[in-house]
């Protein structure tokens, strides 16, 4: 599987996690750091896919955090 289609995986597992508070939150940080370790691996014209797949998680994890 290309590190693209990985990364789609990935988010969405996490965003049709059934996990909340902490449990979501440790779901979140896991994908993130999988998903960030999927970026140099993706081809250059998906890595910014990737990145905004991340990005989205950051997002999500911060909102969680609060």
């Amino acid at each position: 599987m290309d590190a693209y289609r990985e990364a789609q995986r990935l988010y969405a597992e996490a965003m049709l996690s059934t996990a909340t508070g902490q449990e979501r939150i440790a779901v979140l940080q896991q994908t993130l750091q999988r998903i960030g370790d999927l970026v140099p691996q993706a081809a250059p014209d998906e890595r910014p896919a990737v990145l905004l797949m991340n990005s989205s998680i950051a997002q999500l994890i911060a909102g969680e955090s609060r």
